[in-house]
């Protein structure tokens, strides 16, 4: 993906702070040009498990299926309970969680993975329907690291999460084995 298509896709996320969302450039250690992005190869990717939460079984499973195309290890779960314990198992590095499901809400579920030890460093991503600004700004009250909204884009996402981790790295945190 280049920067033009990585800016192009873009306007499907709202961001949960004034950061611009393409700050992630640096020097290529192989080639020295400043200014590309570096994207992770799908070996990096594969390192990286993604729990997709959504109470509509083909939405979440379509959204795992399409995260496994960009080279992530995917985990399903199709309500916040079962989403609890797939944190508590499979300990994944990224959540994408729908906002709206019932019993409990993605908001809710936020806040419960936030509060425990294993979600601290959760990297969370909100997708909902709701594009409104009060839905971005309660997403990142409750915890929320972006927020997207459907359908959001798969090659977007996984943009997110790059940055995301490059993020990380640059700040020294380490990456869980």
């Amino acid at each position: 993906m280049n920067l033009r298509q990585l800016l192009g896709n873009e306007s499907n996320r709202v961001r949960n702070d004034e950061r611009p969302s393409i700050d992630f450039f640096c020097v290529d250690q192989q080639d020295h040009q400043f200014g590309r992005i570096r994207e992770m190869s799908r070996a990096e990717r594969g390192r990286i498990q993604v729990l997709v939460v959504d109470d509509n079984e083909d939405a979440a499973n379509m959204l795992a299926m399409a995260m496994q195309f960009y080279g992530y290890q995917t985990v399903v779960a199709f309500s916040g309970a079962e989403a609890l314990g797939a944190v508590r198992d499979a300990m994944p590095q990224v959540a994408i969680l729908d906002l709206g499901m019932p019993v409990m809400s993605g908001m809710e579920l936020a806040r419960h993975l936030r509060l425990k030890a294993s979600g601290s460093d959760l990297l969370l991503i909100a997708l909902t329907g709701w594009g409104q600004e009060q839905a971005g700004e309660a997403a990142k009250a409750a915890g929320f690291d972006c927020h997207f909204v459907k359908p959001a884009d798969p090659a977007a996402l996984s943009a997110a999460i790059e940055e995301e981790t490059f993020r990380q790295r640059v700040a020294g945190k380490t990456e869980r084995g």
